[in-house]
């Protein structure tokens, strides 16, 4: 990530599940546009935000990864 890169929305207080090979779980996530900056302690997360960086408070809630999956199961003719 590029040192001047900051985030447009900060999720701190809560619980980040990465869904990683050991399933690392943080309190805090930086995003920037449709990405995601970084993931870690609510410390480490803040020195990415910006002035005008929307900031969120989970209260102790959980964030996980979604997934898009769009198909159709259509009937045998």
């Amino acid at each position: 990530m590029p040192a001047a890169e900051k985030a447009d929305l900060v999720l701190t207080g809560g619980r980040i599940v990465t869904v990683d090979r050991s399933f690392y779980t943080a309190s805090a996530m930086a995003i920037a546009g449709e990405r995601i900056l970084a993931v870690g302690s609510d410390q480490r997360i803040e020195r990415l935000a910006a002035p005008t960086t929307r900031r969120i408070d989970l209260a102790g809630k959980t964030v996980m990864p979604g997934l898009i999956d769009s198909h159709l199961h259509a009937p045998a003719a």
